[in-house]
């Protein structure tokens, strides 16, 4: 799934954001029997340009579509730069586990 807006949040607080994110699931092998099965691990998002507003490590993502969003809480994997009110044009990863919840 790709998008053009997410923003990242401590809280309720916004903390920054991303621009034309990448989002990827991550699913784990399993079996049950004889029977090969498959269930949702993690998720991965990437983004080649955000900006912070300060140092986090956990965030909680919204991924913007329309007039809703995908909301879920991940921890920034990639180093990051302590820089205010100016767009990074680096990468920037974050890896979740669990669910995104389709909220207004």
């Amino acid at each position: 799934m790709k998008g053009q807006l997410g923003g990242l949040f401590s809280g309720t607080q916004q903390v920054g954001g991303i621009v034309d994110w990448d989002f990827e699931l991550i699913m784990a092998e399993g079996s049950d029997g004889k029977v090969k099965t498959f269930k949702f691990s993690k998720w991965r998002l990437t983004a080649p340009s955000y900006w912070l507003f300060g140092e986090v490590d956990t965030v909680i993502v919204r991924l913007y579509h329309g007039t809703r969003y995908w909301e879920g809480e991940g921890t920034i994997i990639s180093k990051v730069k302590q820089v205010y009110d100016t767009m990074i044009h680096e990468p920037l990863e974050i890896v979740g586990e669990g669910q995104l919840v389709d909220k207004k």
